[in-house]
């Protein structure tokens, strides 16, 4: 699958801006504490950076992404691209005053940054792909995708990170609205396209599955302090994976209108 890349690329980099913000939150809340802000956004960070490497395998060459860059302000994928690096670079600066130059006054500063320069990324990735162009993407179910791994991929990380009270917060929430609106999306993308929805059935019931681990795991995180850690683990990794292979199914529906 070529856009093989893009389902890790922005998979991980939404759910890495998710677990930055509910670990920050989480800290200011006195729910985690000094330690866990640090391997969360230690965790977000190679989330990121997973991404970033992936994303370099779809632009095929290096130099490509400078040329992109010509079209910041007026290309929606220009300004993805600009904003996920200043996303990185943010984070790279609040890992350095964490656990280099540790300075907490200048890691907050930078995770504030960070948070909000990652929020507006993932904005401008919704920005990407709402095409009047494909039909099966021109809807609002595709930013709310990106916006739900945010909440799901993050609350899911955020577990695996130790943030477990508001991870597992997120996890809920975002899994529940996921598998609510599913039905609604479901039914668009079959009127839209039949035969290209129709393929990706197994995909959409695996991640339903998946989100309905999610849900399970975030009411034990919520109400259990001292669960099992591995099980909390294992159910995390079983969310991202749905969240990907959603996005699989996502790129799938790739289709330019005539």
């Amino acid at each position: 699958m070529h856009e093989l890349p893009l389902v890790f690329f922005t998979v991980l980099g939404q759910s890495a801006v998710g677990l930055f913000l509910l670990a920050f939150i989480s800290h200011r809340l006195k729910l985690s504490d000094w330690d866990q802000l640090k391997r969360a956004n230690l965790l977000a960070f190679i989330l990121m950076a997973i991404g970033l490497l992936c994303s370099m395998f779809h632009l095929g060459q290096l130099f490509r992404m400078f040329n992109m860059l010509e079209g910041v302000g007026r290309s929606p994928m220009s300004n993805e691209i600009v904003l996920g690096g200043a996303f990185i670079g943010l984070a790279f600066c609040t890992l350095f005053f964490f656990y280099v130059k540790k300075s907490a006054a200048l890691a907050t500063l930078f995770n504030v940054l960070t948070i909000a320069v990652g929020l507006v990324f993932v904005w401008a990735m919704t920005q990407v792909y709402q095409l009047a162009t494909v039909a099966s993407w021109n809807t609002s179910h595709t930013a709310w995708q990106m916006w739900a791994t945010v909440l799901v991929g993050g609350g899911a990380c955020a577990l695996l990170a130790g943030v477990r009270k508001l991870g597992g917060i997120a996890l809920l929430v975002g899994a529940l609205l996921s598998l609510l609106v599913k039905p609604d999306y479901l039914r668009f993308v079959t009127e839209t396209d039949p035969s290209l929805a129709g393929m990706q059935s197994t995909l959409w019931a695996v991640q339903a599955l998946c989100l309905a681990l999610g849900v399970a795991a975030a009411a034990v995180a919520i109400v259990k302090s001292e669960s099992a850690k591995a099980t909390l683990a294992l159910c995390a990794c079983g969310v991202i994976v749905g969240e990907l292979l959603s996005r699989i199914a996502f790129y799938n529906l790739w289709a330019v209108a005539l």
